[in-house]
């Protein structure tokens, strides 16, 4: 990539290997990203005005219930392997192999408790039942991601890009068919399920392509335990964040309506859009700060900040478009039957900010090890979503979700630090990226 830059820009990123790395994965992983954020807008948007604001509820549900399982049972294994494959790339088929019978015993128990909770729970209409089963599949083809996990440590991030990208469009490809068939939601939702199948074909066959395999990994007791122990609190710290996110979905659904939900997911849906590109910058950022923090502490210190001011930047960038232009964008891409989501937009763009920085958070955490702490604040933080759910969603509705998800966020990420030492630190910095933007860190 550097090679078609101007001549001015090659001559200051030459021999600054780091940026260019870092440049190189950001670009694929934007590409992707933008790639499969178009493909799912436009034909994720055809799918909700097919099916209507209650079938598109019903469906939200179950992607919701399903979505608080696999939060659990994934076990937030990912930060600490990809820790693990940085710091240590030739140990990689014992932590890919120990990782790889983690996720498929939790996927295993997470499809049980999915069929548990659609047949035992107190589901908003018998529809939801046989979704949340559907949808409760594709936990099997997540147990592949662990490719994917390597790439990121190793910083190629080109390979992960081809992969989702493909997969995204050979589903997509079939959602449109479908809906042009008038397929039922259930097809529909099996559609999805596809996606994570393609997926996990990919991570296979990128694997065998690059003269490796599967058979190489092995499970030694020993890494599983210490993977465990490292990554309990935030498989629950995971339940929790999950829970502050999406738990609201589940309360309009039971308490509210189908209908409601379908509209405020479809809201939800036009500020997504924005919500992956945190999450491409974490992918890009985290191995370098690893880096750092294993060299230099300063240096360390510098690139947090710098994580930070980038977040912020960013959340100003994407909130204010949505604030002026998405009530008018939902209205055009819904039509009639969507109102409601077009109100709800610009209060939910609100939510950018915390996700912004609690995607940030997340690689402080994981670099000081503060996974226990970290649960806590995820814990204390859907504590406080869910009483405020109970008691705001009958009066006020969807608006009162959205409250009482603003006030969770905001005591899980930044409320609570003042109560660790090393956390203190770290808010500093978040601050000083908030009220002070345009300073660099000097120590």
């Amino acid at each position: 990539m550097l090679e078609h830059l101007p001549a001015f820009l090659r001559a200051r990123l030459a021999g600054r290997d780091t940026v260019q790395r870092a440049m190189g994965n950001s670009f694929w992983l934007l590409a992707d990203q933008l790639l499969r954020m178009a493909a799912g807008m436009l034909v994720g948007v055809w799918m909700a005005r097919y099916l209507g604001p209650e079938h598109f509820g019903w469906l939200s549900y179950a992607l919701a219930v399903v979505g608080m399982v696999s939060a659990f049972t994934s076990l937030g294994l990912n930060a600490v392997v990809v820790r693990e494959l940085a710091r240590s790339p030739e140990d990689a088929p014992a932590w890919l192999g120990s990782a790889f019978f983690i996720r498929s015993a939790g996927a295993a128990v997470g499809f049980l408790a999915c069929v548990a909770v659609a047949f035992l729970g107190a589901a908003p209409a018998e529809a939801t039942r046989s979704l949340v089963v559907i949808v409760a599949t594709g936990m099997v083809f997540q147990t592949l991601d662990v490719v994917d996990w390597l790439y990121q440590a190793r910083g190629t991030a080109r390979v992960s890009a081809w992969v989702r990208s493909v997969a995204c469009g050979l589903a997509n490809g079939v959602k449109v068919a479908l809906i042009l068939a008038e397929a039922p939601v259930t097809a529909l939702a099996a559609a999805g399920v596809a996606e994570l199948a393609f997926t996990a074909v990919g991570w296979w066959w990128t694997v065998q392509r690059q003269g490796a395999s599967l058979r190489t990994w092995r499970c030694e007791r020993a890494r599983v335990k210490a993977l465990l122990h490292e990554s309990w609190p935030l498989g629950l710290a995971g339940l929790a964040i999950y829970v502050q996110a999406y738990a609201d979905q589940l309360m309009i659904g039971t308490w509210v309506g189908a209908s409601e939900l379908g509209q405020y997911a479809a809201a939800m849906r036009v500020v997504s859009v924005f919500a992956f590109v945190p999450m491409v910058v974490q992918t890009v950022a985290a191995p370098e700060i690893t880096r750092a923090k294993r060299d230099d502490e300063t240096l360390y210190q510098r690139r947090l900040h710098s994580l930070y001011r980038l977040m912020f930047a960013l959340f100003v960038g994407m909130a204010l478009p949505l604030i002026v232009l998405g009530p008018p964008a939902a209205q055009w891409l819904y039509g009639a039957s969507y109102s409601g989501a077009a109100v709800l937009i610009p209060w939910m763009a609100l939510r950018l900010f915390f996700t912004n920085f609690g995607v940030a958070r997340s690689v402080f955490l994981t670099n000081e090890g503060l996974f226990r702490f970290g649960l806590v604040t995820a814990v204390a933080g859907a504590v406080v979503n869910l009483s405020l759910n109970v008691f705001l969603v009958p009066r006020w509705g969807v608006r009162g979700a959205i409250v009482a998800s603003l006030v969770s966020f905001a005591v899980t990420t930044f409320a609570l630090e003042i109560f660790e030492p090393k956390a203190r630190r770290n808010l500093r910095l978040m601050a000083r990226a908030i009220f002070l933007p345009w300073r660099r860190f000097t120590g």
